[in-house]
């Protein structure tokens, strides 16, 4: 394994590492029972990403490209934490909102580590991997955004997501 490829992966670890760390401070902090379900859940993807990372690095460590398509695709789409908790109190603290807008730094500078990766890869299997990570990140993005509209305007977000309709009739 050469010493870049070697290096990218680790760094990459780190990223999720330090990602999952401030989720789970976050949620520690949070005493809205929603903001700490989406940081619990934005925890437990980073540590997918953690695992699938490690194993993309044991193989190229064991001396070999890829041979097979590896995707990140985590179980669960983005609404599940919203379909879980529709009916709580939707109230935030500005500091949850705060905390899930570092979490939106967080997604960004990942979003352009991978899709950087993903444009300096060789490898159309390691290329492949890095393009599914930058895209489950942009989920994380747009979970943490929907997060955001949610604790700040609970009204708006149900007018949006159940496609209600004013006809002026």
């Amino acid at each position: 394994m050469d010493n870049q490829r070697e290096q990218c992966l680790r760094q990459a670890i780190a990223m999720e590492e330090e990602g999952k760390a401030f989720y789970l401070n976050a949620a520690s902090s949070s005493s809205n029972q929603f903001a700490r379900n989406v940081f619990e859940a934005l925890a437990n993807e980073e540590d997918y990403h953690i695992a699938k990372i490690g194993e993309v690095y044991r193989r190229v460590r064991e001396g070999g490209s890829l041979s097979e398509w590896i995707t990140c695709i985590a179980a669960g789409g983005p609404h599940e934490i919203f379909e879980k908790t529709l009916l709580m109190n939707a109230t935030s603290s500005k500091g949850d909102i705060d905390a899930l807008r570092l979490g939106l730094e967080i997604e960004e500078k990942s979003i352009k580590y991978y899709q950087g990766l993903a444009d300096e890869a060789t490898d159309r299997y390691e290329k492949r991997f890095y393009l599914a990570l930058a895209q489950e990140e942009r989920g994380h993005y747009l979970k943490i955004m929907d997060s955001i509209e949610y604790l700040s305007d609970p009204e708006g977000w149900h007018y949006v997501h159940q496609r209600s309709m004013v006809d002026g009739g």
